[in-house]
C-alpha cells in the first residue's frame, strides 16, 4: 500500500485532472461538429496519462535535489525505488499513446512530440533556469492546441488560449524556482531564483502573472468568446487572484511564501480554464 500511494503520489493528480480537463477544452473552443463523449474520453485520458508519466519523470531525475528540498518525497523517502518509479513512467507513456492513437495518427504524433519535449527537459534542460521552464509552460500550453487536433479543428483561437496558459504556467515555474532555490543551488540548477536571487525572480514571476492578467481580454477583443456572462466573472476571479499573488510573492519573496503561491496559482489556473469552457459555450 506504500508503494501504490507513492506512486499516485508521483502522478500529481490535481495536475493531471487540469491538463486533461485543458484538452477537453480545446475541443469546445474549437467547436467542432465532431466534439463528442468518446473524443473527450480519449482526449482527457491521453493528457492525464502523459502529464502523469512527465510527473513521475520529473521526480525520478529529481530525487537528488528533492532529498534536500523535499525529502517526504516518495522517491527520496523510500515508499517508490527509482525502477519503480522509471517502470511506473513508461507504462503510464504506453497507455497515453494507445489513447492518442485512437483519434488518429496527426494525434499520436503530437502526443509523442510532447513527451519528447518532457523528457529532454527532465533529463538535458531542467539545469537551464528559463529556457527550462519554457519547455515545461509549452507543454502547459500544448493541451488546448491538442483538443482542437482531436476534433480535426485546430483554429487560431486556440493560440490565444494556449498562449495565455504559457504565460501563466511561466510565472509559476519561476516561483517554484523560488520554493526550490536551496536544493537547486547545490545541484547547480540555474533557475532565475538561484542566478539573481528570490526577489529577483518574485519580480520576474510577477510580471509573466501580470502580462496574463492583461492579455486576459484579448479573447473578447478578438471575439473568441461567445457568451461573455459567464466568461468575465471567472476571468475576473482568475485575474484577482494572479494579481494578488504577485504582490504577494514581491512583498514576501521567502521560499515558504512561494510554495504557498505555488498552490494558489493552480487555482487561478483553473478558473481561468473555466472562463474559457463557459465563455466558449
Amino acid at each position: 500500500m506504500n508503494l501504490i500511494r507513492g506512486l499516485i503520489s508521483l502522478m500529481r493528480l490535481p495536475n493531471c485532472i487540469m491538463i486533461g480537463f485543458s484538452v477537453i477544452v480545446g475541443e469546445i473552443i474549437a467547436n467542432a461538429p465532431f466534439f463528442s463523449g468518446q473524443s473527450a474520453l480519449y482526449g482527457f485520458l491521453t493528457g492525464f496519462l502523459l502529464l502523469a508519466a512527465s510527473m513521475v519523470l520529473n521526480d525520478y531525475s529529481d530525487r537528488d535535489v528533492d532529498a534536500i528540498n523535499e525529502p517526504e518525497r516518495p522517491i527520496p523517502s523510500g515508499k517508490v525505488k527509482p525502477p519503480q518509479a522509471m517502470s511506473f513512467a513508461i507504462v503510464l507513456c504506453a497507455i497515453g499513446f494507445l489513447s492518442a492513437a485512437q483519434t488518429g495518427l496527426l494525434t499520436l504524433t503530437v502526443a509523442a512530440f510532447s513527451m519528447v519535449v518532457a523528457v529532454a527537459y527532465n533529463f538535458k534542460f531542467k539545469k537551464t533556469g528559463l529556457p527550462g521552464n519554457a519547455l515545461v509552460s509549452a507543454n502547459v500550453a500544448l493541451p488546448f492546441i491538442y483538443g482542437g487536433l482531436v476534433v480535426g479543428r485546430p483554429t487560431w483561437a486556440l493560440l490565444i488560449f494556449a498562449t495565455l496558459a504559457f504565460i501563466s504556467s511561466m510565472g509559476r515555474e519561476v516561483v517554484k524556482g523560488i520554493v526550490d532555490v536551496t536544493g537547486d543551488a547545490a545541484k547547480g540548477i540555474q533557475s532565475v531564483a538561484v542566478k539573481m536571487g528570490n526577489a529577483y525572480a518574485a519580480k520576474q514571476a510577477a510580471a509573466l502573472f501580470l502580462t496574463a492578467v492583461a492579455l486576459s481580454a484579448v479573447p473578447i477583443a478578438v471575439g473568441v468568446v461567445s457568451n461573455t456572462f459567464y466568461f468575465l466573472p471567472l476571468v475576473i476571479i482568475s485575474d484577482i487572484g494572479f494579481a494578488l499573488t504577485s504582490y504577494s510573492i514581491v512583498t514576501n519573496p521567502s521560499a515558504r511564501n512561494a510554495k504557498r503561491n505555488k498552490k494558489y496559482t493552480l487555482l487561478w489556473m483553473l478558473f481561468g480554464l473555466l472562463a474559457f469552457v463557459f465563455g466558449a459555450l
